[in-house]
């Protein structure tokens, strides 16, 4: 089996994907497709939400025996724009594979640094405003100094109550 790539309407890449998958399924053929996805986090009413996007818009991945065989079947669905006959080396889906392994285990995108101004989203500071004097990589955590009632006040927080500004 190789990797072979589709190309479609930005924007399209799920629907187009169930819609190769119904045409498969309806002729008895298998093939796996893949849509490069990543996760990231995003702020949400000032609250951290883990969601999923492409990071290769506009492009599936399939693997089949032969795209000669699909081809046809795959031009016609709405939405698909072109298909590469070339197949992909192991080395290239690796490298796709490996950074969709690695978007699932980090969840933080986030990198932080001292006298970075950040916004506190979680926990009894929630709303005031920040700067690093302190960060752990390590166990992703921070030092931060805020103002209270005109006091400088250090606090330890977690990368996810706080967002850079």
């Amino acid at each position: 089996m190789k990797w072979f790539v589709i190309r479609v309407v930005t924007g399209k890449e799920k629907k187009v994907k169930e819609l190769i998958e119904f045409e498969l399924n309806d002729r008895n053929l298998t093939a796996n497709l893949l849509i490069p996805m990543e996760k990231s986090i995003k702020i949400k009413n000032g609250k951290k939400v883990n969601v999923e996007k492409t990071f290769m818009p506009g492009y599936i991945f399939i693997e089949c025996d032969s795209i000669s065989e699909l081809e046809f079947i795959i031009k016609r669905i709405n939405g698909v724009a072109s298909v590469l006959k070339q197949p992909l080396s192991q080395r290239e889906i690796e490298r796709f594979l490996i950074k969709k392994d690695k978007s699932e285990e980090d969840t933080s995108d986030e990198m932080f640094y001292l006298e970075q101004k950040v916004k506190i989203i979680d926990g009894p500071f929630n709303t005031f405003i920040g700067t690093i004097k302190k960060v752990d990589n390590k166990t992703q955590k921070v030092k931060v100094s805020i103002s209270i009632f005109g006091t400088e006040t250090n606090i330890d927080l977690k990368f996810q109550q706080i967002v850079s500004l």
